[in-house]
């Protein structure tokens, strides 16, 4: 009986070791998902079409030079709630980055300077760069 009850408990353990490593269960963000209420998830639509109208009234990317040889392209977009440095930038280049996040942050912080990339506010309006496919 007790190489049974061990038996059975070194499978129960071998199984949960691998559907940790295989599914995992804090990497399904549905859970976050569930949590949210029906008034956050308006205002992430909300968000979501501020940027996309902000982006349609700024069809013109403006240019800044750098001290370097190419010019650091930028939009300004008015920050909303939840939204990071990343996920502006991730929203304007319709994609992943062309460059490292170290390299957005420099640039995030030349164009605005005095400004920490974690300390964006909400309802403000930052320059973002926009990277061109040549980089």
């Amino acid at each position: 009986m007790r190489k049974l009850l061990l038996t059975l408990l070194v499978l129960f353990i071998t199984y949960v070791i691998y559907y940790d490593l295989s599914a995992g269960v804090l990497s399904k963000p549905t859970s976050i998902v569930l949590l949210q209420n029906k008034e956050s998830k308006q205002s992430e639509n909300a968000t979501a079409k501020e940027l996309t109208v902000e982006k349609a009234n700024q069809q013109e990317q403006k240019s800044v030079n750098t001290g370097k040889e190419e010019e650091l392209y930028y939009q300004e977009v008015k920050v909303a709630a939840g939204q990071t440095v990343l996920s502006i930038v991730e929203q304007i280049q319709d994609g992943p980055l062309p460059v490292s996040i170290s390299q957005l942050i420099t640039d995030f912080q030349l164009l605005n300077p005095k400004t920490e990339p974690e300390m964006i506010q909400i309802g403000k309006v930052y320059k973002f760069p926009v990277y061109t496919d040549k980089e």
